[in-house]
């Protein structure tokens, strides 16, 4: 394969782009973009937004090819091969736990068998049936896949379902609370279903991501009561959200967040269906408070 001078060299320090890389490993632009989704490295960034990829990529790159290619690993397997501390939500599940039960007993109230919940949510029928019998853990990210294809919410997982009625009045006391076992992330519901919209407050730990991106129905925004929110939707947007930040996006745009400060950050985040007659759109919108950000 033909090579610049110079490209395929550690020692270089040229700034390369996801084209010349994937040229360069005899990978396609689009698994390099996977292996990013999933945080197994992140690339340079110019001002403009555009990956540039270094030496130290290069390197790190052909580790994960090696891998995924050559050994089989999946994604989390290869984070821990290779010593990544990333702080990415998992749930641990248990034989009877409350969250393999509930799934369980939300799939038949919904009368969906475990192909008809793994094609609905993009996850294979074994890991399904793992996670039911609490024989492995889970990501956020799939839980936020299962939560919507059985038609509920995270905290509703764990917490009692709201009262059905055209109105409901939630107490802070009383609001389906989601936590993981460490504690990093913790989701309140303050409107949920039968509504037509959820609404949540997230509190996020320092370091905490929500690991691999994913993409649902609807549209969002997230606001920022307190701290400092990355939100990056794929992509090519990263979008930094301090206190009285706000940032609408439409859902099927693939989403991760990561809290990179040293404090918690809390978060008020809205999803609603989108209309029948709206225009499905790629770019966010983002709202900016002026001034010091106090309320």
């Amino acid at each position: 394969m033909p090579k610049r001078a110079g490209l395929n060299s550690i020692g270089e320090d040229i700034p390369l782009s996801i084209g010349e890389v994937a040229k360069i490993l005899n990978l396609s632009p689009g698994l390099i973009r996977t292996w990013e989704r999933e945080r197994l490295f992140k690339p340079d960034r110019t001002a403009g937004g555009h990956r540039q990829f270094r030496s130290e990529h290069l390197k790190k790159l052909r580790q994960i090819a090696k891998l995924y290619c050559d050994d089989g690993l999946n994604p989390a397997a290869i984070r821990r091969e290779l010593g990544m501390n990333t702080s990415e939500v998992m749930i641990i599940a248990t034989p009877g736990s409350e969250i393999g039960s509930r799934l369980r007993r939300l799939r038949a109230e919904n009368g969906l068998t475990l192909a008809e919940t793994a094609e609905a949510s993009g996850l294979s029928a074994s890991f399904i049936s793992a996670l039911e019998r609490g024989n492995t853990g889970v990501s956020l990210a799939a839980l936020f896949r299962l939560a919507e294809a059985l038609g509920t919410t995270i905290p509703m997982l764990r917490g009692e379902d709201f009262a059905p009625g055209e109105k409901h009045l939630t107490r802070a006391n009383e609001r389906p609370r989601f936590s993981t076992d460490d504690d990093r992330l913790v989701i309140e519901d303050i409107v949920s279903r039968p509504a037509g919209m959820e609404a949540q407050i997230s509190y996020i730990a320092p370091g905490t991501n929500s690991g691999a991106a994913w993409s649902h129905h609807g549209q969002e925004f997230v606001h920022v009561v307190s701290g400092e929110l990355v939100i990056t939707l794929f992509p090519d947007e990263r979008y930094v959200l301090g206190r009285g930040d706000t940032l609408y996006f439409q859902s099927h745009i693939e989403h991760a967040w990561v809290n990179e400060t040293q404090d918690e950050t809390v978060v008020l985040w809205v999803n609603a269906p989108l209309p029948s007659d709206a225009k499905t759109i790629g770019e966010p919108h983002s709202i900016e408070l002026k001034g010091n950000g106090e309320a």
